[in-house]
């Protein structure tokens, strides 16, 4: 019993599979850079600005920047690779989760008489994100995503190509 507890503590342990440059190629993106923002929403007195502010809501918006791999391109001479030429950094549309979004009102007792109010401000909030995935676009790009996932993704396939033995 124990020779065998012993046996199986020192088993080598399996090398990681060895990827060829074609296998690696065969990834269509490639996400490096993600970045989170807390967009800030306000709910007024029936959804007009020119009313009181009823309710301030935060609400987190993820937005991620990747290569598409599909467009590579190899430069080969002969039997050798001579240049790896990547893609341009490409964003993807902003995700607002509205799962985890905090809604802190600006009065501790608010009394509403008629109609649910619930879809009303369903809807505001739907009309609000639609406008503002626009602005939260420009801000990652204005924060510099794309050039950080453009020298992410530069240097992760130089590190590839240096395990796959090529320079």
């Amino acid at each position: 019993f124990l020779a065998g507890f012993f046996y199986g503590r020192v088993t080598p342990s399996q090398s990681p599979q060895h990827l060829t440059l074609e296998q690696i190629l065969s990834i269509r993106e490639l996400h490096l850079v993600k970045h989170t923002y807390t967009d800030l929403f306000f709910l007024y007195y029936y959804n007009n600005p020119a009313k009181a502010i009823r309710a301030m809501v935060q609400m987190p918006v993820t937005i991620t920047a990747y290569l598409n791999l599909k467009d590579i391109e190899l430069v080969w001479r002969h039997d050798s690779l001579q240049s790896v030429i990547l893609p341009r950094a490409q964003l993807n549309e902003p995700v607002y989760h509205t799962n985890r979004m905090v809604i802190r009102e600006t009065r501790a007792v608010q009394i509403h008489v008629g109609k649910d109010l619930y879809p009303a401000i369903g809807d505001y909030l739907g009309k609000t994100i639609a406008t503002r995935m626009d602005t939260a676009r420009h801000l990652a790009e204005s924060n510099r995503i794309l050039i950080q996932a453009e020298a992410e993704g530069k240097e992760y396939i130089e590190s590839i190509l240096k395990a796959l033995g090529q320079q």
